[in-house]
């Protein structure tokens, strides 16, 4: 089951989701999972992009989801948080930004239910990777008219800067 940040349709231009809707809807999540279970699925995961601190909310609002593997807020989780509801437990993880990190979640399936879960976190090295030679033409290409404005610097600090709460961020 997938779920966007209620930010969707703002950050977006409304024409590329225009038919959906979005936002942070129990109800709705827990008949999308009522439904999945009544079609015989023996696992609920959920794809998300809600930012950790709401997908721990909804994993205590919402029962019958075995795992949700978020992003938004950038929380590389090295252990994945077990959160209790009343149909029983959730598993929450998120892996990052910006492929620094593959999450690993393999479930242990039985009597058509999890029984057990292993969860890692692991690093990508990109810069140990070769690029996909027609896809970094295309980038270069596509690139190329706006390189001059892209090179420009804006600004420069001589000290570490901070972000500030990580909600509303992408």
């Amino acid at each position: 089951i997938g779920q966007a940040f209620p930010y969707t349709p703002i950050a977006n231009p409304r024409y590329m989701v225009a038919d959906w809707e979005f936002g942070i809807q129990d109800e709705n999540m827990q008949k999308m999972v009522n439904e999945a279970r009544g079609k015989g699925a023996q696992v609920v995961v959920v794809l998300s992009h809600n930012g950790m601190d709401v997908d721990l909310k909804m994993a205590t609002r919402v029962s019958g989801i075995d795992a949700i593997m978020g992003g938004h807020t950038h929380d590389g989780m090295p252990v994945a948080s077990i959160v209790s509801n009343k149909g029983g437990k959730t598993i929450v993880t998120n892996a990052g930004s910006n492929s620094k990190f593959l999450g690993v979640l393999d479930l242990d399936v039985k009597d058509k239910k999890v029984s057990d879960f292993r969860y890692k976190l692991l690093p990508v090295f990109s810069n140990m990777l070769p690029a996909d030679k027609e896809m970094d033409a295309l980038i270069t290409k596509i690139r190329a008219p706006y390189e001059t404005k892209l090179s420009e610097k804006l600004a420069v600090t001589d000290g570490l800067l901070y972000r500030r709460g990580n909600f509303n961020g992408t």
